[in-house]
């Protein structure tokens, strides 16, 4: 199953989709508890545009996922800002009682109280750094590896606006003039409700960040009906100019509000679709809260790391080129979409406390196809 499986990332590479699909069926013959191979499979669908076949198989990934998942030790070092944003989420989703009765059966409430006041003066007091803490007692399985709670839905007869015109977005693609564009009222409302939704209430949040920020993929169980229907009306919005692209990965970041969001970096894609979920009641500053994007991509001779994870080369190469940055201000319900290496951050921002209240945002990135 190793073997095939790497065989079949490697057609995936050269764009040869049917053997990558081949080698990767023929490794979860074999052992159909491999996760790796099911991560692979789920990709081959992505780029051949088979989204239905593609939400299968990340449902059944993020499900192994968790079951492989080692149990965590009594006591588990574990950034400050994930435990408390874990404890704010077992308490929304008691609160709505859309979980089965059991699934927080591990979870002592009554001493999640406390435990949140002192991580929030943790926090409060480290002068924007993330700390960590030691998670132990009865609660510290639960807030080290929250149990698997994913919420289901509907299929909506509509997700993205009909009243947007894409027509100005195709011809700048058309003619790779791209940069950047901002689209107000992305999704219809309902559409807007489900997404929020499935943020709040599915615990797919595992990746901490040390800028206090707390990320959810797809291998984890963010995936869902609604973000395979936003990219596919996307992709239709923008017709024959977007044919040559697909949905790549996704993921969404959710920030706690005494810590600083990501730091400049440039994404591994052709176009970034950033759009942000959590209402405008909770942006306390409607002037900043987006995204600030500079007029610059890394050079050609610069790897991944380089152009998504090395901030201060980053910042010097940027100042010594003059770079010239735009800043978008938050909206709920408004989309950017953009040439993805152009470097970009988070902007400064100021949101009101409570869980509902969290900036949360949604990345799509797109690929050209190959092959």
């Amino acid at each position: 199953p190793q073997a095939m499986c790497m065989l079949a990332t490697s057609y995936l590479e050269l764009g040869e989709y049917d053997s990558a699909r081949r080698c990767a069926a023929a490794a979860l013959e074999r052992e159909p508890a491999f996760a790796p191979a099911r991560d692979v499979l789920a990709k081959v669908n992505l780029a051949s545009r088979d989204y239905a076949s593609a939400l299968s198989d990340y449902l059944a990934l993020a499900a192994l996922s968790h079951e492989q998942r080692p149990v965590p030790p009594e006591k588990y070092p574990a950034p400050a800002h994930f435990a408390l944003r874990n404890i704010e989420q077992i308490d929304h989703i008691l609160a709505t009682g859309n979980h089965a009765g059991d699934v927080f059966a591990g979870v002592f409430t009554e001493e999640l109280e406390g435990l949140r006041g002192r991580l929030v003066e943790m926090i409060d007091g480290a002068n924007g750094e993330a700390p960590w803490i030691t998670v132990e007692g009865r609660n510290g399985p639960s807030l080290a590896d929250p149990p698997y709670v994913r919420v289901t839905e509907e299929r909506l007869p509509r997700y993205l606006n009909t009243d947007v015109d894409y027509r100005p977005i195709q011809e700048d693609i058309s003619t790779g003039r791209l940069k950047v564009k901002v689209i107000d009222d992305f999704l219809t409302p309902d559409a807007l409700a489900q997404v929020q939704r499935l943020c709040l209430e599915s615990t797919v949040w595992r990746h901490p960040y040390k800028f206090g920020y707390v990320g959810a993929f797809p291998q984890d169980g963010f995936v869902s009906t609604s973000l395979f229907a936003i990219a596919e009306e996307l992709e239709a919005a923008l017709g024959e100019a977007f044919d040559e692209y697909h949905l790549a990965q996704w993921w969404s970041f959710e920030y706690d509000r005494m810590l600083p969001g990501t730091d400049v970096h440039g994404d591994d894609a052709d176009f970034s679709l950033n759009f942000w979920i959590t209402p405008d009641s909770a942006n306390l500053d409607p002037n900043t809260g987006g995204l600030v994007i500079w007029d610059k991509t890394p050079p050609s001779d610069w790897s991944y790391s380089d152009y998504n994870s090395a901030g201060d080369r980053v910042w010097d190469y940027l100042r010594e080129h003059n770079a010239e940055s735009t800043v978008i201000p938050y909206r709920a319900n408004r989309a950017v979409l953009f040439e993805a290496r152009l470097f970009h951050r988070t902007d400064g921002f100021s949101f009101a406390p409570g869980f509902e209240n969290r900036r949360r945002s949604v990345t799509f990135l797109f690929r050209r196809r190959k092959g």
